[in-house]
């Protein structure tokens, strides 16, 4: 379980900064922008307009890396019980 809950962190981390990379490269993100009349714009310091595709896509990988951090935090909790019992056990 240690193996894992260490890939899965270092894999999140990686995925935050590709989001990072991407979402600076796009000018946003599309949790923090808006649709306005049938356009589409990013949020972040600036306010981008981009394409429905491109802001859906922001949008859901937004929502995956809330998961997947999600999933890290759930794995990290469990790994910490883990060892607290293994401790206690000793």
């Amino acid at each position: 379980m240690k193996r894992f809950t260490r890939v899965v962190f270092l894999l999140w981390v990686a995925n935050f900064l590709v989001y990072v990379g991407v979402a600076n490269w796009l000018g946003g993100d599309a949790v923090n922008g808006h649709v306005e009349a049938g356009r589409y714009f990013l949020g972040g310091h600036q306010t981008t307009e981009v394409s429905r595709k491109v802001f859906e896509f922001s949008r859901w990988y937004t929502y995956v890396l809330w998961a997947h951090g999600l999933v890290t935090f759930v794995s990290a909790i469990i790994q910490a019980r883990a060892n607290q019992r293994h401790t206690l056990a000793a």
